[in-house]
């Protein structure tokens, strides 16, 4: 979930600790700005290097492959 306070470093780290246990997640985005919600989004995919699946309404859907190792 991100606030008020936008995407922040403890919330990019809480991403990368859901995306490692999950591989697919969703985020949930207060705020209207709809500009906003997808220049987080891209953020997101930048700093954690998963992609884009979905966005619609203040929820947002990212995918990164796992280690297969694993």
């Amino acid at each position: 979930m991100i606030g008020n306070n936008g995407l922040t470093e403890s919330v990019l780290k809480e991403i990368e600790v859901s995306l490692k246990s999950h591989e697919l997640i969703k985020i949930k985005v207060f705020g209207d700005d709809r500009d906003a919600r997808l220049a987080m989004l891209e953020e997101i995919c930048e700093k954690t290097g998963a992609i884009a699946v979905h966005h619609i309404g203040k929820q947002l859907v990212v995918y990164r492959q796992g280690d297969p190792a694993k």
